[in-house]
């Protein structure tokens, strides 16, 4: 059995997505009330998160070794993402504080107890589980994706939540495998610079990694809140209903929406509501819904334009044209 004080859960966030991170603590308290928990500032820029760190009860874990995984990140970056460089502090989590531990990014809900899902790592033996997978949200098409696909490997995880052991990766491993890497930049996804990176790594080390899902069983095959079926909760936990579908009456431990704002528009938005307004006021809670409402009525007509693929198309040609124009 782990020590339960080297098991737990790291989260980055700054104060920018401050309602990311209070839905975030509130659902992650609410299933794991004693489970270790520690933030890796994304930035400097946490003063608001840092006082939560009391009412939530977690540590705050910093590293020497930031600056030289944001230089990783630098390196990687092609103009895209001007934040894209502090994504890599993530991964100091390999010689944290933690033996066994579960990283997830703030814009998620956690819908479970997560020790589970943790503590596989050692009792299965596996190095690396994780979640969603999307090939090419990670590589090009290509020889080198290819090759990867044909050795069993090139799995195309998302970065944003996964379970791994301290020692996995040291920061002089991150550093080969970066020199590594740039040689083929342009067969890793330009935009996803982190997610490109970890995936990279752990194909090149290679590590014995495994699909939460696929290991655990009765788990939903991803957690993006754009899924279809409808999620409902029976005895404490939260359940997929899509009758036919694959993951029909299977478990959502987690929820995220990557790729999204917090607005009227986004998918299961009142499972998150539901924790980011629990300790709110009457008053705050009508003000939130009232802003929602305003966003609801300007995004709408938008979002049905681009949908519109002639409209859609028309608004990226003068955006690029405007691009252009302005220069």
């Amino acid at each position: 059995m782990i020590n339960s004080d080297n098991i737990g859960a790291y989260f980055s966030a700054n104060d920018f997505v401050y309602d990311w991170v209070i839905a975030f603590l509130n659902s992650f308290r609410t299933f794991n009330p004693d489970l270790r928990l520690i933030l890796i500032p994304f930035n400097d820029e946490c003063d608001r998160i840092l006082k939560l760190s009391s009412i939530y009860q977690f540590e705050v874990y910093t590293d020497v070794s930031f600056s030289r995984l944001e230089r990783i990140g630098e390196a990687f970056e092609l103009g895209y993402t001007p934040t894209g460089p502090y994504w890599f502090r993530r991964y100091a989590a390999f010689w944290g504080p933690l033996d066994y531990f579960m990283y997830l990014d703030a814009r998620q809900i956690v819908l479970a107890n997560l020790k589970p899902f943790i503590e596989v790592i050692e009792t299965l033996g596996f190095d690396f589980l994780h979640y969603d997978c999307a090939i090419d949200q990670v590589y090009e098409q290509g020889t080198f994706r290819q090759e990867l696909l044909r050795q069993g490997r090139g799995r195309g995880f998302n970065s944003g939540r996964w379970a791994s052991r301290k020692g996995l990766f040291s920061i002089e491993d991150f550093e080969s495998f970066a020199s590594d890497a740039l040689k083929i930049r342009d067969q890793l996804n330009p935009r996803n610079t982190d997610q490109a990176f970890i995936n990279y790594c752990c194909d090149m080390k290679p590590v014995r990694y495994g699909h939460f899902a696929e290991v655990i069983g009765g788990i939903s095959q991803n957690g993006w809140a754009r899924l279809s079926g409808k999620i409902y909760s029976k005895d404490g936990k939260y359940y997929l209903w899509d009758y036919g579908g694959l993951d029909h009456k299977k478990q959502i431990f987690l929820l995220h929406w990557a790729g999204y704002r917090l607005n009227a528009l986004m998918p299961n938005n009142y499972l998150l509501y539901q924790y980011l307004l629990r300790e709110k006021s009457m008053f705050k809670r009508l003000q939130f819904y009232g802003n929602m409402g305003l966003n609801y009525l300007i995004s709408t007509p938008i979002n049905s334009i681009k949908k519109q693929k002639l409209l859609n198309t028309l608004y990226h040609k003068l955006e690029k044209y405007y691009k252009i124009y302005v220069k």
